[in-house]
Order: structure tokens, then C-alpha cells, then sequence
């Protein structure tokens, strides 16, 4: 070790990746430690977001639950199966082996013989014939037959977007003139003043063109922009237009501008985020890119013509008046046709290799992952034939001119070529259509397997689920319960791991099934833990959990502080003015345009002109009081919304509804407050409120300055920005005292875990502490007098801030003349753009200026 006689200094240049470092003394000259210079970096591998390693786990949770339900299953039909074929369970567990495997001992899959299975293959070529065919035939089925139907049923049982009951459940039903009236009831809420209306009148015409199955997707999409907006409304017609014709787009499966749907100014560089299909196999990726900015308002329509996508899709899935099965029999047939019209097409081609290319295709097509083959990747490279719209390009690329060739390139132009009953618009397929299969089936085979119709021993579940066998598809382990595994201390390394995402508490011990979850499992507090590992920290107070954004006191806050930064001709306003268009325009409207705010300073202010400046949007306000609109227009709370003794209620009651999905858990959180009636509670349960702010109740009421004001009150009775407030030195010295003492009382770890900061700045400030540490243990553990800190951004592939001001730069020179901006500096600017450096061609352009000998400005 060294021994240092006087204090010292480290420097550290700190980045994404690495950290540099040197220590010196108070002369900035370089010290020596164990005979070498105190200077060095320290390189590291970036710090990554979990979202990747998240969507692994989810997916292994996933499956790891469907293979629990499997398993319950098999126990329900263990007793009886082994009266028939005591060996069945076992072949089904050798099913997935190869034939060359040592283990396999049986060659067959359902019966005990080769021949067997084949004839009963023969007899239903698909699961869904066999499906049909238990549902309808009145006979004694084979018990093995009706265990591999349920088998399907259970694994493929479908998604829970739609909350309909069994009875009422109808797969053809898609409902335009709910979607349009909702639609401009959002519209209206979110561009007051754009004009912006849909004409619900034609909301039968609409569907008619959705149903017409002769008429071509692009016509559909023409005629339905045209048909959708209101042509009476002029003022806002050529914008109504250019968004229907984008919801037309998306609600068909084309690829549509998200940005005109939701009108969000994007840069050109971003573009890409904002288009796509919602049947890509990336769209969720693009959906948690753009949701994260998007207001609730934003999110709803994004919501509603997401739910009409997935009703349209269903519609071309399950025919009306079909069952599931049903329709997937026709997709058979229908596939055995088109396959005859294009072996045609193969035999017939003068072009042999364009009649080999079509072979290749569909060979890809029907096989997808199973099929694999050198010479396909060859002829279609960065082409996933499996995919339907790949496989639609390539042939019509490879047709002659027969008059098959017509035929199929007319069913291409109608989507209906080469259905196949596995796709991935299957996603859209509900529980509702696999249960009302199942209990068709339970019905007509319960008569000959009585176990079958054993019934559901959660009472409260009969009306919908009759049977035990359907909480098998109904059932599904909330997302708030997380892994079904306690919390435990263990000392196996691995377990611990496991652990650390687990957050379940129990009632009981016990195995957890679908038929005593709720005699096991404590749903309220494992919510509550699910919540705490959820939210995120206030970004000013270590350790304080933040407000819902639809908190009272939260939108107070963004409202007033929007308030104090604008100005109207050039000053900014009163606090008596501002204190006045708070109570009246922005708590009696969602949305508060410049134009409203225009005519209120009109009216009451007497102002003959008017300029406004400081609002980020020119046309309107982004925040609003919303949530106490929506309180106050219901008629229910009039006389306590505005009182003091029940804003803590009020608040409660907005943190459960952001926090809790499931309704049950809410409506047994609101029946906590005594004071809600029945028909509050019954308004309250269908409120779903989402998103977090990033300040804490205690920043905004608890911190105080030197004449005892807290922040939200100095926002309501002064000019100040929030921003200004906060840097105040009192209320700065209180945050940075509260902040000390929640250090001193815990580790680094755990206040950095719980910091509102990326994966890459947590990993970057525990690499540098671990260097600072090495220093000080190298000067015989004397700590450094000073520390001075570089400190870099995170470096962003997409930098929308620079690429915004390199393109204002870009279209600026261009209009100068070029006697003011050479044509040097014009192409160095485009380069850097390219390249994505306009933060080098920042510090380097005055120097090229001044070489140059021009001006920038």
C-alpha cells in the first residue's frame, strides 16, 4: 500500500462502458501508488435491459402452466383410462421421440398397435374432425379419442380478451356502431377542437363491406375510408379522412401510420416504430415502444381498434354460424382444393424452374418449423414462408398464365388461398369458442363416461362453468400472483435465483389447483407485493413510492405546473387569473384547448389580443384533471369530491383501481371504506385507471420550505414552475437531508435497485464505486478530499433530439444562400446526420467556421 501525507483528488471520466480514472493532489499532479501512476480505465460490458431475459421467463411460465394443467387433466382421466389401455399414458409420453431413439418402445401413438392408429387417423385426417365428430355423433366414443380432443382443447384453449359469458358468447360478432361511437366520444375528448367525427349512421355499411367475402382487402380498405367520417362536418373532413383511412388499414391487417390514428408528431427516424401490421410478429415489440408516451385517451383508441382487429380476424377464422371446428374442417377442404389448382399449375409450367420454385414454397409453407432444406433457403433467402403473406408473394412471382394460375392469383387477392388450420392469427381465438366445444362434448360423451360430467366444485363458478373439467380452460393463475412458489429463504444457490421472482403469499399449504387457488392463495397481499416490486421510486426521494398519473394530487400538480409555464403577451399569469382557469376550464373539461383558454382571457380577462407562448403542444394543454371530471360528471360524489376528509378515500380508491386488474380483489378493497354506497362501489368497479407518475406524495406535501409551504401549494399560490421550486436551496437541503438518512440506514445495493434510473446507469455506478474503492484501499485507505466526475449520457441508437436538430440544421442551410454556407459545410452536416454524430459536429462546426471563414448564423 501507499502512504499518502496529504489529501488527494480522483477524476473519474465516467461512460456506458468503462470508467477512467486518476488520482492527483491538490497541484493536478499525477500521484504514484505501488511505484505505478495512479491512472487507468476500467472497461465493462454494457448494462442491458431484462426485457429480453423477462419475455424468456414469461414464456417458460407459460408453459410450465399449461403443462400443470395437462398433468391435472391426465390424474381426472387416470383411474378410468386404466381400466381401458393401461399403457396409454405412457405412449403418449414416448410420442415426441424419434424412432431411431433406444428409449422408444412402442411405434404407435393412440392405440397399442401401428394399424390402429393409422385407421384412426384415416377416419379423422385432423384433431378438429375428431372434435366434430364427439360433438355430434350420439355413440359410445373410445375413451382414448375423447381424452386426445380434450387434450387439445385444454393446450390450445385461447386467448381472454373478451369477458362475454358462454351463453351470450357469438364469434361473428364484431359491433361498428359501438366501435364508431366510442371512437368519437374519444376523438372529442382528445381533439376537442380538430373537428374530428365519424359517421355512426354508416356503421351498418361499414360492416357490410367487412362481411362481403368477394370484395378485395384493398377495395375494403378504399371503401371504408370513405363511408367511415362524417362528410357533413367540414371543419374537420380531410383529417377524419386521413385517419380512417389508416384505422381501415389496421383493423384489415395492413400496415398502418399508428402516428396519424393517434396523432403524434414522430420524426422521420422513428417512422418505422409507428408502422407496422398488428399481425406482425413484432407488433407487441412496437405496441411497448409507442404505448409508453401515449395518454390514457391515446391508449384507448389504441385499445379499440386493436379489439376490432382481433374481432375481424376471428370472423375470417370461425364462419357464422359455425363452430370452431367446423370452420376449420372447411379451411381443410378449401386447403385440398387450392393444393389441387397449384399441383396443376406445377405439372402444367413451361417454366421449370418457376413450377420448382412453387414446389419449394409450399413445401416451406405447410412444414414451417418442421422443414428445413438448404436449397429453399437458397432460392428465397430472408423469406419465412410460413408466413402466409411470403408464401401469397412468392407464388404469384412463379404463376403462368393458365387459367388455374387466375384463379388462385384471384384468391390470393381475397386472402383465401391455402388456409391452413394452424396460424398465428389463431391468437385471436377465444376461450369462449374451446369451452363451448368442450362442453358440447362433456354433454353427448357424459352419458357413457359419467366422471366426465363431474361438477365444478367452485360454486360461484357453476353459471359459467358448469363442469370441473372447464376450470381446466377457464381458470388461469393471475398475473399478480406471479410464480406459484413462496418467497423462501433456501440454501441451494439455484433456488434462491428462482426465488428472487416470486412473490406469492399463501393461505394455506397445500398443492394449488384451479379448484382451491382461492383456499391457498392470499390474492390481496400477493397483489399488494406485485405492486411494490412494480412501481417505480419518486426520482427526487430515495425510497418513496410514486402517485398513480391519475391521482387527484398528481394531476393537480402537472396542471398547475403546465399553468405557471406559459405566458399570454409576453407575461406570465397571475396567480389570481391562473387560480380562476383552474376552477373554470380545466375542472369541467377532459381537455383544455389554446382556443378555450383564448376565449375565457376574451371574455373574462378583456384582452383584445392575445399571443400564447410556453405550452408544448401549440394547440392544446397535455395535462388535464380527468380523473375528477370522470367523479364529478358521474352525479355520485358531488357532495365529497371537494372535501378535505375524503381525499385520502379518493385516492385510495384511484391507487387500487391503477393497481388492481382483477375486479373481485377491487370491489373487496372499495367495500373497505364504509362510507361508498352500493351504487358507488357498482360505478367505481368499472373505472380502470393505468400509469404511474414519478413524484411521490411526500415530495409534493410533506417538504416544506422556510414559511412552512409545501411544493403543491407554493404551485397554486405563486408563478413558479415546479423546477424552480424544487431547486430552492430550503426545499433542496430538506430533499437532500431525507435522502442522507435513508443511506446511512441502507446499503448502496439496495437504494440503487430501487432507483428511477436505467439498467445501464445501475450497472455503470456500481463499476464506478468498485473503482473508487480500489483507489482508496491502494492509498492505505484514505478516501479522496474530492471526487470529479465526466459523467456521459447513455448512448442511444436512435437519437430523436439529435437527428431532430441535425434535419433543422439540414433544412436551415439549405435556404441559405451559399455565399453564407459552403457546400463543405452542408455535406460534413448531412454526414454527421448519417452517422448519427451530431454531437461531434456540435464541438467541431465553430472551429470548421472559423477555417472556413463563414458564419453558421
Amino acid at each position: 500500500m501507499t502512504k499518502l501525507n496529504n489529501e488527494y483528488m480522483v477524476g473519474l471520466d465516467i461512460g456506458t462502458n468503462s470508467c477512467g480514472w486518476v488520482a492527483t493532489d491538490f497541484d493536478n499532479n499525477i500521484l504514484k501508488m505501488h511505484g505505478k501512476r495512479a491512472l487507468g480505465s476500467h472497461l465493462f460490458d454494457e448494462g442491458v435491459s431484462a426485457a429480453d431475459r423477462r419475455a424468456f421467463r414469461t414464456t417458460r411460465r407459460r408453459i410450465k402452466r399449461r403443462k400443470w394443467r395437462l398433468k391435472l387433466l391426465e390424474e381426472i382421466f387416470d383411474e378410468e383410462m386404466a381400466k381401458v389401455d393401461p399403457n396409454f399414458f405412457a405412449r403418449l409420453k414416448e410420442s415426441g421421440l424419434s424412432p431411431l431413439d433406444t428409449r422408444k418402445n412402442v411405434s404407435s401413438i393412440v392405440f397399442p398397435t401401428k394399424k390402429m392408429d393409422k385407421q384412426f387417423y384415416k377416419k379423422f385426417p385432423t384433431i378438429y374432425h375428431l372434435r366434430n365428430a364427439l360433438m355430434k355423433q350420439d355413440k359410445k366414443f373410445d375413451l382414448r379419442a375423447i381424452y386426445i380432443a380434450i387434450h387439445h382443447i385444454v393446450k390450445y384453449r385461447g386467448n381472454f380478451l373478451s369477458n362475454s359469458s358462454i351463453s351470450n358468447f357469438s364469434a361473428s360478432k364484431i359491433e361498428i356502431d359501438r366501435f364508431v361511437n366510442e371512437l368519437n366520444d374519444l376523438y372529442s375528448i382528445f381533439l376537442p377542437e380538430s373537428g374530428v367525427i365519424f359517421d355512426a349512421g354508416n356503421a351498418s355499411k361499414v360492416e357490410d363491406i367487412i362481411r362481403n367475402e368477394q370484395m378485395f382487402k384493398l377495395d375494403k380498405i378504399k371503401e371504408i375510408a370513405d363511408v367511415l367520417p362524417d362528410t357533413e362536418n367540414k371543419s374537420g373532413l380531410k383529417l377524419s379522412k386521413k385517419i380512417s383511412k389508416e384505422i381501415s388499414k389496421a383493423i384489415l391487417g395492413y400496415k398502418a401510420k399508428f402516428e396519424i390514428i393517434l396523432q403524434v408528431n414522430v420524426d422521420k427516424t422513428d417512422s418505422s416504430i409507428w408502422n407496422f401490421k398488428l399481425n406482425d410478429e413484432n407488433a407487441d415489440v412496437n405496441l411497448s415502444e409507442i404505448t409508453s408516451d401515449l395518454t390514457d385517451t391515446q391508449l384507448q383508441i389504441l385499445d379499440l381498434v386493436r379489439n376490432l382487429f382481433s374481432a375481424i380476424s376471428l370472423l375470417n377464422i370461425v364462419d357464422e354460424g359455425s363452430t370452431l371446428s367446423e370452420s376449420m374442417i372447411r379451411k381443410y377442404n378449401d386447403h385440398a382444393q387450392d393444393l389441387k389448382l397449384l399441383k396443376t399449375v406445377i405439372k402444367n409450367h413451361s417454366d421449370r424452374k418457376k413450377a420448382h420454385n412453387l414446389q419449394l414454397a409450399y413445401d416451406k409453407y405447410v412444414n414451417n418449423r418442421h422443414f428445413v432444406d438448404v436449397e429453399t433457403k437458397k432460392a428465397f433467402p430472408n423469406k419465412h414462408l410460413y408466413r402466409k403473406s411470403d408464401f401469397y408473394e412468392i407464388v404469384k412471382k412463379n404463376l403462368d398464365a393458365s387459367k388455374e394460375a387466375v384463379q388462385i392469383r384471384k384468391e390470393i387477392a381475397l386472402d383465401k388461398f391455402m388456409p391452413k388450420q394452424r396460424s398465428d392469427e389463431n391468437g385471436v381465438i377465444p376461450f369462449q369458442l374451446n369451452q363451448i366445444e368442450l362442453d358440447k362434448i362433456i354433454e353427448n360423451q357424459g352419458k357413457y363416461y359419467p366422471f366426465l360430467k363431474e361438477i365444478n366444485p367452485i360454486k360461484a363458478h357453476r353459471m359459467q362453468a358448469p363442469y370441473k373439467l372447464d376450470e381446466l380452460i377457464r381458470f388461469r393463475v393471475p398475473y399478480y400472483v406471479g410464480p406459484m412458489i413462496e418467497p423462501t429463504n433456501s440454501s441451494y444457490p439455484q433456488t434462491r435465483q428462482n426465488q428472487s421472482f416470486a412473490w406469492m403469499v399463501r393461505k394455506a399449504k397445500g398443492r394449488i389447483t384451479p379448484w382451491n387457488f382461492d383456499e391457498k392463495v392470499d390474492r390481496q397481499k400477493s397483489a399488494n407485493n406485485f405492486i411494490k416490486r412494480l412501481t417505480t421510486k419518486d426520482t427526487y426521494l430515495f425510497g418513496e413510492d410514486v402517485l398513480p398519473a391519475n391521482s387527484l394530487l398528481y394531476q393537480k400538480y402537472t396542471v398547475l405546473d403546465e399553468l405557471n409555464k406559459i405566458s399570454v403577451n409576453g407575461k406570465k399569469l397571475s396567480v389570481s387569473v391562473k387560480q380562476e382557469l383552474y376552477e373554470d376550464l380545466f375542472k369541467k373539461n377532459n381537455t383544455v384547448s389554446a382556443k378555450q383558454l383564448k376565449n375565457w382571457l376574451i371574455e373574462n380577462q378583456k384582452l383584445p389580443y392575445i399571443k400564447i407562448k410556453g405550452l408544448a403542444d401549440q394547440t392544446k394543454f397535455n395535462s388535464s384533471l380527468s380523473t375528477y371530471i370522470k367523479l364529478k360528471k358521474s352525479g355520485l360524489f358531488v357532495d365529497k369530491l371537494d372535501s378535505n376528509e375524503f381525499r385520502d378515500d379518493f385516492e385510495k380508491i384511484i391507487e387500487w383501481s391503477t393497481i388492481f386488474e382483477d375486479k373481485q380483489i377491487y370491489i373487496q378493497k372499495l367495500q373497505t371504506i364504509d362510507w361508498l354506497t352500493a351504487k358507488q362501489i357498482q360505478f367505481l368497479q368499472n373505472i380502470r385507471l393505468q400509469g404511474w407518475g414519478r413524484l411521490s406524495k411526500k415530495l409534493l406535501t410533506a417538504i416544506v420550505d422556510s414559511n412552512g409551504q409545501n411544493i403543491i401549494e407554493q404551485l397554486w399560490n405563486s408563478q413558479q414552475i415546479f423546477m424552480s421550486i424544487v431547486n430552492k436551496a430550503d426545499i433542496k437541503g430538506t430533499i437532500t437531508d431525507a435522502n442522507q438518512d435513508l443511506m446511512h440506514s441502507n446499503s448502496m445495493e439496495d437504494i440503487l435497485s430501487e432507483a428511477y434510473t436505467s439498467p445501464a446507469n445501475k450497472k455503470m455506478i456500481r463499476q464506478v464505486v468498485k473503482v473508487v474503492h480500489d483507489i482508496q484501499k491502494a492509498a492505505s485507505g484514505q478516501a479522496p478530499k474530492q471526487i470529479a466526475i465526466e459523467f456521459a449520457r447513455e448512448s442511444r441508437r436512435n437519437s430523436k433530439l439529435s437527428q431532430t436538430r441535425g434535419h433543422k440544421l439540414q433544412d436551415i442551410y439549405q435556404k441559405i444562400s451559399g455565399d453564407i454556407v459552403n457546400k463543405n459545410l452542408k455535406d460534413k452536416l448531412a454526414e454527421y446526420i448519417k452517422n448519427n454524430q451530431l454531437s461531434v459536429w456540435e464541438k467541431t462546426s465553430f472551429q470548421m467556421n472559423k477555417n472556413d471563414q463563414d458564419f453558421l448564423f
